[in-house]
């Protein structure tokens, strides 16, 4: 399986292949690492990579993911099709940005029928001790907004929807 990222405005290409014992091999740039994975819990992992272990926590909202490598941080981000092919102007489809953990949203900067630009901060979601703006990853309209300002919101809830 492979997958292209952004880090620093850099993209890397990623390769996966499933290997033997509950393994991977990951490539990158022209180096193997094998990999080993164990879950504590739906945010947080420990990755065996080549035998030295790395406590990483992830989280994502509609434009990048956080991760947190033995207390380093990493924003990584989430390119639209349109952005990775360079192609601007493209015409994109409705968009529903859900969660991925519980939290409470602490302030809601739009509502339904406003048009957003694509980074735009829509709302602020607090989840395990922090606040995250949850931006628009689209230049569009707002055609569903779900919750309100403290309201609590569950994994994978729908939070809004731009078109």
């Amino acid at each position: 399986m492979d997958f292209s990222f952004w880090l620093s405005n850099k993209e890397y290409k990623l390769s996966l292949q499933e290997s033997v014992d509950n393994e991977i091999v990951i490539s990158l740039d022209k180096r193997q690492y094998r990999v080993s994975v164990e879950f504590i819990s739906g945010d947080e992992i420990l990755l065996n990579i080549d035998g030295k272990i790395h406590n990483v926590i992830v989280n994502s909202n509609s434009l990048c993911y956080s991760i947190y490598v033995n207390g380093q941080f990493f924003k990584i981000e989430k390119r639209s099709v349109s952005q990775i092919l360079g192609k601007k102007g493209a015409k994109l489809q409705k968009r529903e940005i859900k969660t991925s953990m519980p939290g409470r949203i602490v302030k809601v900067f739009v509502k339904e029928g406003d048009k957003v630009k694509e980074g735009q901060a829509v709302l602020v979601l607090e989840a395990m001790k922090m606040q995250n703006e949850i931006k628009s990853p689209q230049t569009g309209i707002i055609t569903k907004i779900n919750p309100a300002a403290g309201d609590s919101v569950e994994t994978d809830a729908l939070l809004f929807s731009v078109e």
